[in-house]
């Protein structure tokens, strides 16, 4: 564990990679979306965390009608499976964001490893919001070591995810399973 500001431990059993398919990605990201509908203050801006967060949060804006945006913030050194974070997260707010955020700001990412993703961007936007807006997480997957939840998640796993977005993994993979029910923090 590193000194770092953000500074956790993923937990990982180490035994076969998880490899939901791009549905059952699509349908998480519609529970979450539907799990959101209704929140006080309502979600005005959907962002996602590139790269991973990028086509959950596409399909959650739409689904609440609400504009979508995107940051980037990187705490793996690479991508090799059971890589433990860094603690150390870089992001980068472009200038196609906007100044300023009424509402509920949701941020969403594939997973929360150890939340210090969620809790760095948040910092990074923290100084953007209204008086009275407000910043929402979500990830369709949460790490069981995560530390800091986000504030919604589909599923919770001990093993390293390999996503249909990314490079496919070389070896076995195994299902995930089945769709329950949004957890909330």
């Amino acid at each position: 564990m590193t000194d770092a500001p953000y500074a956790a431990r993923r937990v990982f059993a180490q035994h076969v990679p998880f490899a939901p398919t791009r549905y059952q990605c699509f349908d998480a990201a519609r529970l979450l979306a539907e799990s959101l509908v209704g929140t006080d203050p309502e979600v005005t801006c959907v962002i996602g965390i590139a790269s991973g967060g990028i086509e959950p949060a596409r399909l959650m804006a739409d689904y609440l009608k609400a504009p979508f945006h995107s940051v980037t913030a990187k705490h793996n050194t690479s991508d090799a499976p059971w890589q433990q974070a860094t603690g150390n997260v870089d992001v980068v707010v472009d200038g196609t964001l906007p100044e300023r955020f009424a509402g509920t700001v949701l941020l969403v990412d594939d997973i929360a490893g150890t939340g210090a993703t969620f809790s760095a961007v948040s910092e990074a936007l923290s100084g953007r919001l209204d008086d009275g807006a407000a910043i929402m997480s979500a990830a369709l997957f949460r790490n069981r070591g995560c530390t800091q939840p986000p504030n919604r998640w589909v599923w919770t796993v001990n093993d390293w995810v390999v996503f249909p977005w990314e490079r496919p993994h070389d070896g076995p993979t195994q299902p995930l399973p089945p769709l329950r029910q949004v957890s909330a923090q």
